[in-house]
């Protein structure tokens, strides 16, 4: 039968499992669900009392979630957070391996060395930005379950979520996408500040735009950056849709996010003048606009970042509002 408690408690029941078997599942479960109304009423309509009864018979939704996952018996994070740190796991260290490799092979050409030489300094890195990945993601999925960060209430047919339009659902390609973005950012502004300038055309030799030293001395402000954006993503990807947690977290971090980006370029320190130099010397006649333009960079910099976080906070605002 169709009642829209019980389509509530198949979307609440089923919303984690691999697409491929969410709709088998949910099939499943409503003839399930159906059987038993059959068997507590009869010939009669059942009350939504009856239904109440027969879904707390049931039990919660993640305990008939455990039943149908896979790994339920296998996780050494607890559902239902597992199967969202496994995909998570995947992204980040899919993006450490294609951000070393991109730093080393540009290390290559702008620094030619011994073929050998160049593998092995990348093997040496990549092992240690994969260990330190694999920990980073555990640590957080591990904080998440330690400090109960539930991602469903305690049991109540009344809390559960309705099911969502398709404009209120989240695709996974929003979220993976930032995650990619927040990995790479702290790989290149850790690992290879130096790359990030220009070529200075009398030395033949890369002028970085930012005080590598600072940048490095600095590494804890560009994890924290990062480590709000992994929140925010991770949080994306658990719920699947606009809600409130979702607002929330978003406006936290997205605030966090900003005021570390401001505390991080506030240091006069922070941007190299021997880029400015450059740029100028190869300008010629616009050296003294040039000179003006990039003193201001860091504040045009944070402009632009604190632009596209406030257009983050305000679609998921909007978009959770709507419902």
């Amino acid at each position: 039968m169709k009642h829209d408690l019980i389509e509530r408690y198949i979307y609440a029941a089923t919303k984690r499992l691999p697409a491929k078997n969410r709709e088998d599942v949910s099939m499943e479960l409503r003839g399930l669900i159906d059987d038993m109304i059959l068997e507590r009423c009869g010939d009669e309509t059942p009350t939504e009392k009856d239904i109440r009864v027969v879904l707390t018979e049931l039990g919660t939704p993640m305990e008939v979630y455990a039943k149908y996952d896979e790994d339920a018996d296998k996780c050494l994070i607890g559902q239902p957070y597992y199967s969202t740190y496994k995909f998570v796991l995947k992204i980040v260290l899919a993006s450490v391996v294609v951000g070393m490799t991109i730093v080393s092979l540009i290390q290559a050409i702008v620094d030619p060395t011994i073929w050998y030489d160049m593998i092995s300094d990348w093997v040496s890195d990549l092992s240690g930005s994969l260990m330190t990945a694999f920990a980073f993601v555990t640590i957080l999925f591990a904080f998440f379950q330690d400090k109960g960060i539930k991602l469903d209430k305690t049991f109540d047919l009344n809390d559960l979520p309705t099911v969502p339009k398709k404009k209120q659902e989240i695709s996974k390609i929003d979220p993976v996408v930032g995650l990619v973005i927040d990995i790479l950012f702290v790989i290149l502004f850790l690992a290879a500040p130096h790359m990030l300038g220009a070529v200075n055309t009398q030395t033949g030799v890369i002028v970085p735009i930012f005080n590598v030293d600072v940048i490095r001395a600095h590494w804890y402000i560009i994890v924290l950056f990062a480590l709000f954006g992994i929140v925010r993503e991770t949080v994306k990807l658990l719920e699947g849709r606009y809600n409130n947690k979702v607002m929330g977290t978003t406006v936290v971090t997205n605030v966090l996010s900003a005021g570390t980006a401001a505390w991080w370029l506030s240091d006069a320190n922070l941007f190299n003048p021997a880029f400015t130099n450059v740029i100028a010397q190869q300008v010629g006649e616009g050296e003294e606009v040039v000179i003006t333009m990039f003193e201001h960079f860091p504040r045009f910099f944070l402009a632009v970042m604190i632009f596209a976080l406030a257009l983050d906070t305000i679609e998921v605002v909007v978009k959770t509002l709507r419902k």
